[in-house]
């Protein structure tokens, strides 16, 4: 049993581990992934790590946009009441004003953040709005800025990416095991050549 070979059943033990949720030391990885494997794993989650500090610092303009949201959805919420409570006039106004409000959100859009790939990216969807592709007057149409906890949002960009370091081990896991099961191939396969090689001397 060659030494890959050990390392690939550890490792297996290890991914399978990972999967069900359970922690494994850093020092087990560093021990089982080597050198470069392991400097794999901190490079990494490092990104991850930078990738959560951006989260947190969202540009002003994105703050500003969260605003205009939450007040358009407030507008319309308040219209949403008062047609069910029956205040038809009040309703009608307060639907005129949210009309308004989405409107002006989508003109925001377009002058602000469209076209600026990293504004876009703090979106859960396109920004991108034409005649076949125009929000209505809901909330429901406009983009959630990807950390929102609201029910609209539907993830993406930032968070396409983002990982828990579980996430990270696993996949770096996964990578090791196929490095060395697929190098085990190309050395059978180079063996294997060389005895053919030799046969036909």
């Amino acid at each position: 049993m060659t030494a890959d070979f050990k390392r690939v059943e550890k490792l297996t033990v290890v991914l399978k581990r990972l999967r069900d949720g359970e922690n494994v030391q850093n020092r087990q990885l560093r021990t089982l992934l080597g050198v470069d494997g392991y400097a794999r794993f901190v490079d990494d989650w490092r990104v991850q790590q930078e990738i959560r500090k951006d989260l947190k610092n969202k540009p002003d303009i994105i703050v500003e946009y969260e605003k205009h949201l939450k007040q358009a959805v407030f507008t319309y919420s308040k219209a949403e009441s008062a047609s069910r409570r029956g205040r038809k006039v009040t309703a009608k106004k307060l639907f005129a004003a949210a009309d308004t409000q989405f409107e002006r959100l989508v003109e925001f859009l377009s002058d602000h953040i469209k076209g600026d790939g990293t504004l876009e990216m703090w979106f859960d969807r396109s920004v991108h709005f034409d005649a076949n592709n125009s929000p209505s007057s809901s909330a429901d149409d406009f983009p959630c800025v990807v950390t929102s906890r609201s029910l609209r949002n539907i993830g993406g960009s930032f968070l396409a990416v983002k990982r828990t370091i579980n996430e990270v081990k696993i996949d770096v896991v996964e990578q090791e095991i196929y490095r060395l099961t697929h190098d085990q191939v190309d050395e059978l396969a180079l063996l294997a050549a060389r005895k053919i090689a030799l046969r036909m001397l």
